[in-house]
C-alpha cells in the first residue's frame, strides 16, 4: 500500500511539473477571446501566485525527412511561474525566444521519433489545417505553415513526452492565423491555500460558459485508477490475513484443549462460563495485537529503508526518473490495516472460544 502511495505522490510530482493547479476552459469550443476584466480580477486574488495564458493545437512536425503528428503548445512568459516544467530539462535550455527569434521546447518521446538534434541547423517545419470556408484547387492553401528551431528537451512523462512541444503564445496564434485567441488560463496557487476554495472563486469569475478543473481533475481518471489499484491490493491483504487468522484459531483451539483442566478447576473456585471465555478471549487478543503491531513496526521499517536507501531497485538499469520503487508511509493506511485485523479477529477468537467454553464448562 505504501508503494501505491509513493507511485501516487510521484505521478502527483511529475504532472504537477506540468499541469497547474488550476486550468480554465471554455465550456464549449476549443477556444476563446480572454475578457481582460476577469483576468484582472483573477490576477488580484490574494491566493494566486501566478497565470500563463495556453493554446493547444494538433499539427503536423516535419524535421528532416522525419514527420510525426503532435500537439503543440503555445505558452506565454508567465508560463515557467504556473509550471515546473523548466526544471524537467533532458537536454538544452528552456528557450522560448533567443534574440527574439522563437524557439521551441519538445518532449523527449517526440524529439526521439523525428530524430532532433540541438546543435543541428535544421528547423521543425509545423503544419496545420486553415479554418477556411471555400474550397480551393491548391491543397497548400489549405496548410498553414511556419518553421522554428528546438532550443531544448523535456522529460515528464511518457504521454506527455511523446507528444508535447512548446513555442511561444504568439508564434502559435500566428500559426493559427490569430492573434487574440487562447485555449486554456492556466492558474498557480500560493503554497498551503484551500484549492477548493479557489477554484470556487475562479469558476464565479469566469461564469458558467467556463470550466475550472483543479490538478486532480484535470488527470482524474489516472488517480482513480491509482486509488482502485491501492484499494484491489488492500482488499488482497485483507483476504491474506483472512486465511493467516486460521492460524489464530489453531493456536485458541490447542490452547482450549491443553487448558481443559484448568477451566475445570477455575469452574471448581466459582468462574462461571463469561469470566472464562473472557479469559481466552483476551489470549487472543493479546495474540493478535502483538502480531499485528510487530508486523506494522517490521513493514515501516521496511519502507523508511526503502525510502532512504533504496533496498528494491526499479528494472531497467536507470531508465526510469528514479532508480527504486518510491514508497511513501500514510497513517490512514496503518488504521485501515489495525481495524481490518480487528474485525478479521473478532471472528476467529469469538467463535473458538464460544464452541470450546460450552464444550467443556458446565
Amino acid at each position: 500500500m505504501s508503494v501505491f502511495n509513493g507511485f501516487e505522490e510521484l505521478a502527483k510530482k511529475l504532472y504537477g511539473t506540468f499541469d497547474p493547479d488550476l486550468k480554465i476552459t471554455a465550456s464549449v469550443g476549443k477556444s476563446f477571446f480572454p475578457d481582460e476584466e476577469k483576468l484582472q480580477r483573477l490576477k488580484a486574488d490574494p491566493d494566486v501566485f501566478a497565470f500563463s495564458q495556453t493554446i493547444e493545437e494538433n499539427v503536423l512536425v516535419r524535421y528532416g525527412d522525419q514527420q510525426e503528428i503532435a500537439v503543440m503548445k503555445g505558452v506565454d512568459e508567465h508560463y515557467t511561474n504556473v509550471t515546473g516544467i523548466d526544471t524537467m530539462m533532458l537536454d538544452g535550455k528552456f528557450l522560448l525566444r533567443v534574440n527574439d527569434a522563437p524557439q521551441a521546447v519538445v518532449g523527449a518521446g517526440l524529439a526521439g521519433k523525428l530524430h532532433i538534434g540541438l546543435h543541428f541547423i535544421t528547423p521543425m517545419h509545423l503544419y496545420v489545417v486553415r479554418s477556411i470556408s471555400s474550397v480551393s484547387l491548391n491543397p497548400e492553401t489549405a496548410l498553414s505553415h511556419l518553421y522554428i528551431f528546438p532550443s531544448g528537451v523535456f522529460a515528464v512523462d511518457e504521454e506527455i513526452d511523446s507528444q508535447y512541444l512548446l513555442v511561444p503564445l504568439e508564434f502559435a496564434r500566428d500559426l493559427l492565423e490569430n492573434d487574440s485567441i487562447t485555449g486554456a488560463i492556466e492558474v498557480k496557487l500560493k503554497p498551503g491555500v484551500n484549492g477548493d476554495e479557489v477554484q470556487k472563486r475562479v469558476a464565479a469569475i469566469f461564469g458558467s460558459d467556463f470550466d475550472v478543473k483543479t490538478t486532480y481533475q484535470q488527470k482524474e481518471f489516472y488517480y482513480r485508477i491509482l486509488k482502485y489499484e491501492k484499494w484491489v491490493a488492500f482488499m488482497i491483504l485483507a483476504f491474506v490475513l483472512l486465511i493467516a487468522s486460521f492460524n489464530v484459531v489453531g493456536s485458541i483451539s490447542m490452547l482450549m484443549i491443553e487448558k481443559k483442566s484448568d477451566m475445570f478447576i477455575l469452574q471448581s473456585l466459582g468462574s462461571d462460563k463469561q469470566l472464562i471465555g473472557r479469559i481466552f478471549i483476551t489470549q487472543g487478543w493479546m495474540i493478535v495485537l502483538s502480531g499485528a503491531l510487530a508486523g506494522m513496526l517490521i513493514g515501516a521499517l521496511i519502507c523508511w529503508l526503502q525510502i532512504k536507501v533504496g533496498i528494491v531497485s526499479l528494472p531497467g538499469g536507470g531508465t526510469y526518473v528514479i532508480d527504486s520503487y518510491p514508497v511513501a508511509l500514510h497513517a490512514g493506511d496503518f488504521v485501515m490495516i489495525l481495524a481490518a485485523v480487528v474485525c478479521i479477529s473478532i471472528v476467529t477468537i469469538y467463535f473458538p472460544v464460544k464452541y470450546f467454553v460450552g464444550k467443556y464448562v458446565n
